[in-house]
C-alpha cells in the first residue's frame, strides 16, 4: 500500500536528504514524499490532496504559519490526520504544546534519520491500522444497509404480490362461483360448451396466479416441502386421472408405468410431487401433436430404508433444439416466440419444477431431440413410509358430505362474492340460514344477538378487518358464541396469510377462488369439531 507523507519545513537541505535516505522505498512504490516551505504551503497541499496523506511532519518554527498554528489547522480539517511535530531539543514547551493540540508523536533536531524512519514506519502501521478500520466499519455499515433495502425490497414485493393475489382472485371467484350454478342448470349444447370455457379459462389463470406465488416462495427460500406418508402410485394415477381428458381431445396415446417394486408408501410431499408431475405430463401433452405421452415411476435403488426413486415423462412431441435446450429451465422463456403463439404458458413451469425437484434432494434432466421427442426426468430420495398411515391427497377419494339445516354467517363486503357464495351455499345445504355481513363491524353485531354453526371469515373488510374481528369474537363474546367456528375464506393465498389466520384464532382456511365440494367438507369438519 502506498503510503503519501507530507514534509513541512523550512530547511533548504531537508527535501535532498530525505529522497536520498529513501530512495529505494520511493522507487518501489511504498512511500511517496511531498514537501512545503510554511504553513500555508501545508495546508494548500492538503485542502487540495487528491490522495489521502498518511502522515504530516511539521516543524514548530516557521515563517508564516507556524507548526503549532498548522496543527490546529489539521485538527479542524480531519482530527484523523496523523501529525509528528518536529523541534529543537531544548523546545521542550512547544513539543508539549502540540502534544497536547492532538500531535501523534514528536522528533528532535538534529534529525536522526534512524529515529526517523522508526516514527514513520510506527506512525504509518498505526494509520493503516486505523483506515481499515473505518474501510471495515463502512463496509459493515453498507452490508448492513444493503441486506436492509434487500429485506424491504422483499417486504414490498411479498405486500404486492398479496394484493395482488387478493385483487385477481377476488373477481375470479365471483367469476367461478357463477358459472359453476350456471352449468348445473338445464341449458343449451352452446350456453353449455361457452360455460365450460369460461370454467377452465379461470382455472387456467388460478395456474398463472399460483406459479408466481410459488416462484415468489422460492426464491424468497419460503417454500417447504411435507414430509407425509403418501402412496406414490396414487400420486402418479392421479396425474393421468386429471389430464386423460386434455390427452383424448388431442387423440394421444397416454400412460402411466410403476415399477413392481415400487414401495406402496413413501414419505415426502405428495402435492408438490403431483405438481411437478403434472407440469411434466401437460407440457408434453401440450408439446405433442400425435402419438404418445408416458409417465412412469421406477426404483432406482433401496438401502437403509431409503428409495430412490426415478421419474419421468416421455413424448413423441416437437422435441427441442440444442439451443432452446439451454435455457429450458430459466424463469419466463419459451422455446421461442413462434411456440409461446401456439402454445401460451407463463414460462414458469418447468423453473418451478426444477426447483421442487431439487427441494425434494433430486436434479430435473431432460433429453430431446427436435422433432422426434422430449423425454424430462429425476431421480429423489424418500424414506419408505406406513401403508397404515397413508393420507389421500385426491379430491375424489373424500366423500363429499351431506350437511343440512344449519346456519352460516358470511363475512364479505364484495357484492358479486356475495350472491356467489350465497347460491353456491344455498345449493349445496339444505335448510341453509345464512346471514351476510359488509364488514367486521357489522358482522360482530349480528353475533352478539343471533346464534350460527359456522363463521366464514373474509379478511380484507373496510371498518374492521377478518383478523380484527375474529380476535374481537374470541376476546369480547361470551359462552358458546366466543367458541363458534370460524374459517377464514379469503382471496389471499400466501402462507404467511394463513399462519396469521390461526394465530389470531380461525379455525381453518380456505382461499378463493374455491371448489364447493372443498368449502362443504371443510364446514363439516367445523361442525363435527363443534359438536
Amino acid at each position: 500500500m502506498l503510503s503519501k507523507i507530507l514534509i513541512v519545513d523550512d530547511e533548504p537541505d531537508l527535501e535532498e536528504l530525505i529522497r536520498q535516505k529513501f530512495r529505494r522505498k520511493i522507487a518501489s512504490g511504498e512511500y511517496q514524499f511531498e514537501f512545503a516551505h510554511n504553513g500555508i504551503q501545508a495546508l494548500d497541499k492538503l485542502n487540495n490532496d487528491e490522495g489521502q496523506y498518511s502522515l504530516v511532519f511539521t516543524d514548530i518554527n516557521m515563517p508564516e504559519m507556524d507548526g503549532l498554528a498548522l496543527l490546529s489547522k489539521i485538527n479542524e480539517l480531519d482530527p484523523a490526520f496523523k501529525t509528528i511535530v518536529v523541534s529543537a531539543y531544548g523546545d521542550m514547551d512547544n513539543i508539549r504544546t502540540a502534544m497536547n493540540r492532538g500531535a501523534f508523536d514528536f522528533l528532535t533536531k538534529p534529525i536522526d534519520f534512524t529515529d526517523f524512519e522508526t516514527t514513520l514506519t510506527k506512525s504509518v502501521l498505526e494509520y493503516n491500522k486505523i483506515i481499515e478500520g473505518i474501510n471495515a466499519k463502512e463496509h459493515l455499515i453498507n452490508a448492513r444497509l444493503e441486506k436492509e433495502r434487500a429485506e424491504q425490497s422483499e417486504k414490498f414485493k411479498q405486500q404486492f404480490l398479496s394484493n395482488m393475489s387478493h385483487e385477481i382472485r377476488t373477481p375470479l371467484n365471483a367469476i367461478k362461483g357463477m358459472t359453476l350454478m350456471l352449468l348445473k342448470e338445464n341449458l343449451e349444447t352452446n350456453q353449455q360448451r361457452n360455460l365450460e370455457i369460461i370454467r377452465k379459462s379461470t382455472d387456467n389463470l388460478i395456474v398463472i396466479i399460483n406459479d408466481i406465488l410459488d416462484m415468489s416462495k422460492i426464491e424468497a427460500g419460503k417454500l417447504e416441502l411435507e414430509k407425509i406418508d403418501f402412496s406414490p402410485a396414487e400420486t402418479i394415477q392421479n396425474v393421468f386421472e386429471l389430464l386423460r381428458f386434455k390427452a383424448d381431445e388431442k387423440k394421444l396415446n397416454f400412460y402411466v408405468k410403476t415399477s413392481d417394486d415400487l414401495p406402496e408408501a413413501l414419505i415426502g410431499d405428495a402435492v408438490r410431487l403431483g405438481q411437478v408431475m403434472m407440469n411434466l405430463a401437460g407440457n408434453s401433452i401440450k408439446f405433442t401433436e400425435s402419438g404418445s405421452v408416458t409417465v412412469e415411476a421406477k426404483v432406482v435403488s433401496i438401502e437403509n430404508n431409503i428409495a430412490n426413486v426415478e421419474f419421468s415423462v416421455s413424448d413423441t412431441g416437437i422435441g427441442m433444439t440444442p439451443e432452446q435446450l439451454e435455457k429450458v429451465f430459466e424463469s419466463f422463456s419459451q422455446a421461442s416466440k413462434e411456440t409461446y403463439r401456439k402454445f401460451g404458458g407463463t414460462g414458469l413451469g418447468l423453473t418451478i419444477s426444477k426447483s421442487l425437484v431439487e427441494l425434494m434432494g433430486g436434479h430435473l434432466s431432460v433429453k430431446s431431440k427436435y422433432g422426434e421427442g422430449t423425454t424430462f426426468y429425476f431421480v429423489a430420495p424418500f424414506q419408505i413410509g406406513d401403508v397404515a398411515k397413508l393420507e389421500s391427497n385426491t379430491r375424489g377419494n373424500v366423500e363429499v358430505p351431506v350437511i343440512k339445516n344449519i346456519s352460516i354467517l358470511l363475512f364479505e363486503d364484495n357484492l358479486f362474492n356475495q350472491i356467489a357464495a350465497e347460491q353456491i351455499l344455498n345449493s349445496a345445504i339444505e335448510g341453509l340460514k345464512i346471514d351476510i355481513a359488509d364488514n367486521g363491524l357489522i358482522g360482530y353485531e349480528k353475533l352478539l344477538t343471533n346464534d350460527y354453526d359456522v363463521v366464514l371469515m373474509d379478511i380484507q373488510m373496510p371498518e374492521l378487518d377478518g383478523y380484527q374481528t375474529t380476535v374481537k369474537i374470541r376476546t369480547e363474546l361470551e359462552g358458546t358464541r366466543k367458541n363458534i367456528p370460524i374459517m377464514a375464506m379469503t382471496a389471499n393465498a400466501l402462507k404467511e396469510e394463513t399462519k396469521k389466520c390461526m394465530e389470531v384464532g380461525m379455525d381453518d382456511f380456505i382461499t378463493k377462488p374455491f371448489e364447493p365440494n372443498d368449502l362443504l367438507i371443510k364446514i363439516s369438519k367445523l361442525l363435527n369439531k363443534k359438536r
